[in-house]
């Protein structure tokens, strides 16, 4: 996501798991889940995933509300910034520019 505004950088975790003969990957912090025939698949798909509903909730508008619900809060490093630490295994890091 991109624009005038400020990035907000979300911690967000990812986790994969085998089922049958298809991964399935999930972001706890988002609810957002995707699936692949490959770990790297999974891993890719639920980036998709991830970056879709976050657009949504920002064009409609909810995206600062949502997080907020989610536990994400304002950081003063580096200006205003949303941050959730991740109490899982992995984890990678997501900019999302928000309009002031």
């Amino acid at each position: 996501m991109s624009g005038k505004g400020r990035d907000i950088v979300l911690e967000l975790s990812v986790l994969v798991r085998k089922e049958g003969n298809q991964y399935a990957s999930w972001c706890p912090e988002l609810d957002v889940a995707s699936c692949g025939d490959t770990m790297e698949e999974a891993c890719s798909n639920l980036d998709d995933a991830v970056d879709i509903y976050l657009e949504t909730l920002l064009e409609e508008g909810k995206l600062l509300e949502i997080l907020g619900e989610r536990g994400f809060k304002p950081s003063t490093d580096d200006g205003e910034r949303e941050i959730c630490e991740a109490p899982f295994l992995s984890s990678r890091h997501k900019a999302v520019t928000v309009p002031e």
